[in-house]
């Protein structure tokens, strides 16, 4: 079995179980939900500061999300005690890393779609934003994804996982959760594309170091 065929496959079992539980989807899905109606009511019915808001509610309730369904990367290995069995594997470790975070980030990007949907009805996003803000929205999910993936093998087999989870998380997805929200801004006050594309080329770079950096280091915590 080829390494992509490890990473397609094990991104797939593991999304299908998901989908099949609903119980983690679910529950970022009602937790966005009520955080936005909140938010939406606090800010109260002028559209201009609502649409003004909307990109930090975007991408705070997105990384709040992602912090919920982080720990579903591993959870159910350690909960079945597969884990070992998948480092029995023959060959490099860097395929599990790679295959966590295809689940991550699908996970990411389909609540990230509702959240998106649900944002643009309550905070009057406009209708020539949302193609940029899904490019955004790829780009900031693959950054955070790739460290939500890492620590979330790092803290696996700790107790109170989920607790310290958010704690080492946040600092470090920071960079790109403002590059994110920078982004968003841009596009719905309408700037130039130019603006919006600056701040896509310096998600990039946080990609490109993020998920690279974090599967050479991935065997290593594994061994830890």
């Amino acid at each position: 079995m080829t390494l992509l065929t490890r990473i397609f496959w094990l991104a797939l079992r593991d999304l299908t179980l998901e989908l099949r539980g609903r119980t983690g989807l679910l529950a970022a899905v009602f937790f966005l939900f009520t955080m936005l109606l909140i938010l939406g009511l606090a800010l109260g019915p002028n559209q201009d500061d609502l649409r003004k808001a909307a990109p930090g509610v975007l991408w705070v309730a997105l990384a709040f999300a992602g912090s919920l369904l982080a720990g579903r990367a591993f959870g159910l290995e350690v909960e079945d005690n597969t884990l070992d069995d998948l480092l029995l594997v023959p060959g490099s470790r860097e395929w599990l890393y790679y295959g966590k975070l295809l689940f991550q980030l699908l996970l990411l990007l389909i609540v990230g779609g509702a959240l998106l949907l649900l944002t643009a009805g309550l905070f009057y996003l406009p209708l020539s934003a949302l193609p940029g803000i899904l490019v955004t929205l790829v780009l900031g999910s693959i950054g955070y994804a790739s460290v939500s993936t890492f620590y979330a093998g790092m803290l696996a087999r700790l107790r109170g996982r989920e607790a310290l989870l958010p704690l080492v998380l946040f600092p470090v997805v920071v960079p790109v959760v403002l590059a994110s929200v920078k982004a968003t801004a841009s596009l719905v006050e309408g700037l130039p594309l130019g603006e919006a594309f600056n701040w896509w080329q310096l998600l990039l770079v946080f990609d490109a170091i993020y998920v690279t950096l974090c599967g050479l280091l991935f065997p290593y915590v594994l061994e830890g």
